[in-house]
């Protein structure tokens, strides 16, 4: 007789020596058999003698991720980027941060989840936030949950500059081609810094700081001070992209994430065409790149951080385990391609959900009758309109099930 005793009461049972060994040779062979997901997909499992970062995971042994959130920057292929998490929210029906109108969370203010909670949708659960912000960790985390996997993208400054110049018409803002801006740069920079940032507010100088939620009265500051500042975004996110490493950076991503390589699977998205982009010379590149000054540190600490993650990556596998996941996921983006792309044309030649708001732009023409092609080409317009209705029906059947009171107006510092 064995008799356990507890505050749930006492449980009696009969076990002979022979159901004992039974239940434990059952047991055993469940814990020794069990494997958890990996998207590992070269299946190598780490060695149990390495101790791994709680806040770096190696996705050797992992659990999918649903609670995301992507700082998207201006001009960085953040639209590539969103595209991936819309159609993950989309294929696990999950909710998406999404305010009462418009495509910004914020716009020349921090970020406040009061723009999320005041909404009909207000009471939902949120468990990806992906649109344009000024990044506030402290209220992503307080809309989403503290255990939310946070990253962004950051490109090399110059390029960046010249792709916001021309794309959010900032000549209007400085009276100037880009060119000229170079010039009056050289001979008249205080004059610039002078100018307010174009777009009401939005955009102009060391737009990824800016983006990021840095005070621009922190731009003309000491370098150390920039550094410390670095430092403490640098803590903020569990993982930052570089844009001209794409392809490194999302299978990257899919491993942190814990998902399948095929999740990142992409199409190009809101690229601009050959005849918008100015060449600028070397010259003009150094101007520029020092008035950058707060992005250009941003850009080089996260380069060499990526390196790190690259090169920590592959010391869980073999040492060309980058070099073999980078083949893999352009072989799932031509197999994409040649299924589910007629062509790729200039924006104005598109209609209907894959029509974005800007004719600088290539999007695609998706094959007619293959509705799993379609997210893929789909454009942010489209997606916000899809997830606005998908969120004003959760909502209403949640009230109906009386499983959520709709939260109360808040407003938060």
């Amino acid at each position: 007789m064995i008799k356990l005793n507890g505050h749930f009461g006492s449980i009696r049972g009969r076990f002979s020596v022979r159901h004992l060994f039974l239940f434990s040779a059952s047991a055993l062979l469940v814990i020794v058999t069990y494997r958890p997901y990996s998207n590992n997909n070269s299946a190598i499992v780490a060695d149990s003698s390495q101790v791994i970062d709680f806040d770096r995971p190696t996705s050797k042994e992992c659990r999918p991720t649903n609670k995301i959130a992507f700082m998207k920057t201006h001009k960085c292929a953040s639209s590539t980027i969103e595209n991936i998490l819309f159609r993950h929210a989309l294929r696990e029906n999950l909710n998406v941060a999404m305010p009462l109108k418009g495509n910004y969370l914020s716009r020349t203010e921090l970020f406040n989840r009061s723009s999320v909670l005041n909404t009909p949708w207000g009471g939902l659960p949120v468990d990806i936030f992906t649109l344009h912000n000024r990044w506030h960790r402290d209220q992503v985390m307080a809309l989403m949950g503290p255990t939310t996997f946070a990253f962004s993208v950051v490109r090399d400054p110059v390029d960046q500059f010249e792709s916001l110049y021309n794309y959010m018409s900032l000549s209007a803002t400085y009276k100037t081609d880009l060119k000229g801006f170079v010039r009056l740069l050289r001979t008249n920079q205080s004059a610039i810094n002078h100018k307010p940032r174009g777009g009401l507010g939005r955009f102009g100088r060391n737009q990824i700081a800016f983006d990021w939620g840095v005070s621009p009265k922190l731009f003309g500051k000491d370098p150390d001070v920039i550094r410390d500042r670095i430092h403490q975004l640098d803590d903020e996110f569990e993982l930052v992209l570089i844009a001209e490493r794409m392809e490194e950076s999302l299978v990257l991503l899919a491993d942190r994430l814990c998902w399948p390589l095929e999740y990142v699977t992409h199409l190009d998205l809101n690229v601009r065409k050959p005849e918008r982009t100015v060449r600028l010379e070397e010259d003009e590149r150094h101007v520029l790149g020092r008035w950058l000054n707060f992005d250009t540190d941003i850009y080089e600490h996260f380069c060499r951080r990526f390196d790190d993650h690259v090169a920590r990556f592959n010391s869980f596998g073999q040492p060309d385990r980058m070099e073999e996941q980078v083949r893999l996921l352009r072989q799932f983006n031509l197999r994409l391609r040649e299924r589910c792309v007629i062509q790729r044309v200039g924006n104005e030649k598109l209609q209907g959900k894959f029509l974005e708001t800007h004719n600088d732009t290539f999007g695609y023409l998706i094959r007619p009758n293959m509705p799993d092609c379609d997210p893929y080409a789909m454009s942010e317009p489209a997606y916000l309109s899809l997830f606005r209705e998908k969120l004003t029906h959760r909502a209403k059947m949640a009230l109906k099930r009386n499983s959520f009171v709709h939260a109360p107006s808040i407003r938060t510092k």
